[in-house]
């Protein structure tokens, strides 16, 4: 064998392994890591839509599996026993109670905030029981049965101050715990006077004449509060930075195509038929929705936090105060912004 032979057959070798490499390199970067995700559903998933629709999870090359649960307190049990690695969580006792038991779920973002305008959880009326003015109707309610998702949860604080803004507790009343879709149900036959329900089971209502909107947060808050949902990493999933920051990239640049689209009016049209079909409603109920409050920089409202807490151990939920500056982990929504650039 000559000399210029064997160049050729050491060239030809070290393409085939090139090649080769680069068949497994292709594959293996083909091959998306799943993450799963859980929520109670509803239009406050809006940006886990997007993101996956316009494939901003695909270029980060994540498969998202969306799992449903009954509640926010399902769902913290679920992200505690590694069940699930990311959940849109309405605040429950138990948040504050695992970072007491060094469960170290982290809240790393938002997925249901409260503004003006931005509100996607109402407290409605059966349309029976509603005369007179809104202040009325509501005090109206003392005694009465109340559909929330939870006892320990947010949609229990947002009533509370709802109801004590009118001269009364949420003590006062007869809390009964059922899912959003139940509470249209309920609402229709009378089995509950009123609810406090979230998009879009909120506009069925509405658009059905089974109910009538009374207040929300904004009533008697005004300003922003993070009593909505956040989002939640679990312990594994957070520890795994590579993982966890790809999936806050892709949802960041979904949640603020909805901001582009509710408060920009940028492609509007095309959003709510996305969300409409993703969500599972008549795109005439989404049409008439009101949005969530999604922040697009996915910053966390402390404060609001803090007073969840204070209610939570006053109704005695929780027995031992937290430290809620540990149940925090703002890095990955700051290594977004500073990829993207903050949201104007």
């Amino acid at each position: 064998m000559n000399t210029l032979t064997c160049r050729y057959l050491l060239a030809l070798c070290a393409a085939t392994a090139l090649l080769g490499l680069g068949v497994l390199t292709t594959a293996y970067a083909q091959t998306p890591t799943t993450v799963r995700f859980g929520s109670v559903g509803g239009l406050t998933d809006a940006g886990l839509y997007l993101a996956e629709e316009l494939g901003y999870f695909k270029e980060e090359g994540l498969f998202v599996e969306m799992k449903r649960m009954a509640s926010g307190p399902n769902l913290v049990t679920a992200l505690a026993t590694d069940q699930l690695d990311v959940a849109g969580i309405a605040v429950t006792p138990g948040l504050f109670t695992a970072a007491n038991q060094g469960i170290n779920i982290k809240i790393v973002g938002d997925k249901n905030s409260t503004r003006p305008g931005f509100v996607a959880s109402k407290l409605v009326v059966s349309y029976k029981l509603a005369n007179g003015s809104k202040a009325d109707i509501i005090k109206s309610l003392k005694g009465k049965v109340i559909g929330v998702s939870a006892k320990g949860s947010s949609s229990y604080y947002v009533l509370n101050r709802i109801f004590t803004a009118n001269g009364f507790s949420v003590n006062e009343v007869q809390a009964k715990e059922i899912s959003y879709p139940a509470m249209i149900a309920g609402l229709a036959s009378g089995a509950v006077d009123a609810a406090y329900i979230l998009e879009p089971f909120l506009s069925q209502v509405l658009s059905e004449k089974i109910g009538v909107e009374v207040a929300d947060l904004t009533t008697v808050q005004g300003e922003r509060g993070q009593t909505g949902v956040p989002m939640v990493y679990s312990e594994k999933f957070g520890s795994n930075k590579v993982v966890a920051q790809a999936f806050m990239n892709a949802y960041m640049k979904g949640v603020r195509i909805y901001n582009d689209a509710f408060v920009k009016n940028m492609n509007k049209d095309k959003v709510i038929e996305i969300l409409a079909r993703r969500s599972g409603f008549a795109l005439e109920v989404v049409k008439m929705a009101t949005p969530a409050g999604l922040d697009p920089n996915q910053e966390v409202d402390l404060d609001s936090l803090r007073d969840m807490h204070k209610f939570f151990i006053n109704q005695k939920f929780i027995t031992t105060e937290a430290n809620i500056d540990k149940l925090i982990d703002n890095s990955f929504a700051k290594a977004s912004i500073a990829k993207y650039g903050r949201y104007k």
